[in-house]
């Protein structure tokens, strides 16, 4: 990896907070491919410091509109579990952002929010939240989000086969070994084996 993108206070035991209002969309996508591949970020809070979240980036709709669709698959791509803060309302055209995390939380009664406070409590709540998250294991982290994305897309009977290989996977990864799957793939690109020949 290259040289950190993060300011200096933005990632702090495990939780790196992602100020909107201060990151252009472009390098907004750079500063997510860089933390999806760091191992010392294990939760994300996304936040913005202006009234409607998303307000920064909405506003310039052109630029907005051609990345946007890459900074939601980016933003759902991230093995990290994402946290959003969000003070007041969001923006219109930052919905499809919002809706890409994984937690959160807010200011009001709306529906859409995992939980939401008294706005003086809002800061405190989302960080106490992703310091609780950041000092669990990182790869259990990464293995339940992971998880939670595919049985949506798996058939009821087949759930718990690709549960239990998730498990078996990650105490492989906890261990220091290779996974199967793991070795299988190598096995195959060493000329070891040849899946569909019988060998």
């Amino acid at each position: 990896m290259g040289a950190s993108p993060y300011a200096p206070d933005d990632l702090v035991e495990g939780v790196l907070t992602i100020r909107l209002q201060v990151n252009a969309m472009n390098n907004l996508m750079a500063l997510l491919s860089f933390a999806q591949a760091d191992e010392n970020v294990n939760v994300i809070v996304l936040r913005d410091e202006g009234e409607q979240f998303g307000a920064s980036l909405g506003a310039a709709v052109d630029t907005y509109t051609e990345v946007s669709d890459q900074l939601v698959q980016r933003l759902r791509d991230l093995p990290q579990p994402v946290v959003a803060m969000v003070h007041g309302h969001i923006h219109d055209q930052a919905l499809a952002l919002f809706q890409a995390c994984d937690i959160v939380f807010a200011t009001g009664q709306d529906d859409w929010a995992t939980l939401s406070f008294p706005a003086p409590e809002l800061e405190e709540q989302s960080y106490k939240l992703a310091r609780e998250l950041a000092s669990k294991d990182p790869l259990i982290l990464r293995f339940t989000k992971k998880t939670v994305q595919q049985v949506a897309s798996i058939a009821w009977e087949d759930i718990l086969s690709f549960t239990t290989a998730q498990q078996a996977e990650l105490k492989s990864l906890q261990a220091g070994r290779p996974s199967p799957r793991a070795l299988a793939i190598e096995s195959f690109l060493a000329g070891k084996s040849k899946p569909g020949a019988g060998a």
